[in-house]
């Protein structure tokens, strides 16, 4: 994709830290299980997007920066390998969009920055490839994207009511330009399993965001740092 970002040699350099570490200590946790069939889990993510560029038609552009998501994940494990889950993530980026104006002399750019409100909501499936409780694992989602500009697309209106605190209250509203848009995602980690009731999770994988419109496709990398609590 035009004008992506990535980081190859920090996904190199952390893949093998990870692969060292799974080798030192797998002898160690090789005669202990997880136990984690049929437990469920819940937990807080973290999300590290570098940001990208879209390139559009007929010269229009959208340089998404990079931002520190964060969210909520949840999930049921069929076996000590096997699980079905989902999550729900916001982000606020910042970014800046070129748009080409009709103009009887031509198309006229016109540039806008500003700041996105980003979130999704996946289904998961995750295959964990050892039972212990030290397991490198793979996933792979679906599900949507709601992005709102905060651009106003319209004249704003105003309302006025009653309220039981603050009594007569008015005030103006906004409609935005805003989308929902079908996404699909993958990821590989290694996760540890670190007590009975908690587990830690590290990933690297994308986010492909079905854009239509966009002359490459539209993909966002993502390092996540996770905290389960099993019950």
């Amino acid at each position: 994709m035009s004008g992506k970002r990535r980081n190859h040699l920090s996904f190199i350099g952390v893949t093998t830290v990870a692969a060292l570490a799974l080798g030192l200590a797998a002898p160690a946790f090789a005669q202990r299980s997880a136990d984690r069939k049929g437990t469920g889990e819940f937990g807080l993510q973290f999300m590290d997007f570098p940001g990208l560029k879209v390139d559009g038609a007929h010269g229009t552009s959208l340089d998404i920066g990079g931002d520190l998501a964060w969210g909520f994940s949840g999930a049921y494990n069929l076996t000590d390998r096997f699980a079905l889950g989902g999550e729900m993530t916001w982000a606020n980026p910042s970014y800046r969009a070129t748009f080409q104006l009709d103009n009887v002399g031509g198309p006229v750019p016109r540039t806008v920055s500003a700041s996105m409100d980003i979130s999704t909501l996946m289904l998961k499936g995750t295959f964990n490839f050892l039972e212990g409780p030290l397991t490198p694992y793979a996933e792979v989602g679906a599900g949507w994207v709601y992005v709102d500009s905060n651009i106003a697309n319209g004249a704003p209106s105003t309302g006025c009511w009653w309220d039981p605190w603050w009594g007569y209250v008015c005030s103006t509203f906004y409609d935005t330009y805003s989308d929902t848009r079908t996404t699909w995602t993958y990821a590989f980690g290694v996760r540890w399993d670190v007590s009975d009731s908690i587990a830690l999770r590290l990933s690297y994988g994308e986010v492909d965001i079905n854009t239509s419109q966009a002359t490459h496709e539209t993909k966002l990398d993502a390092w996540r740092g996770e905290i389960r609590w099993k019950f």
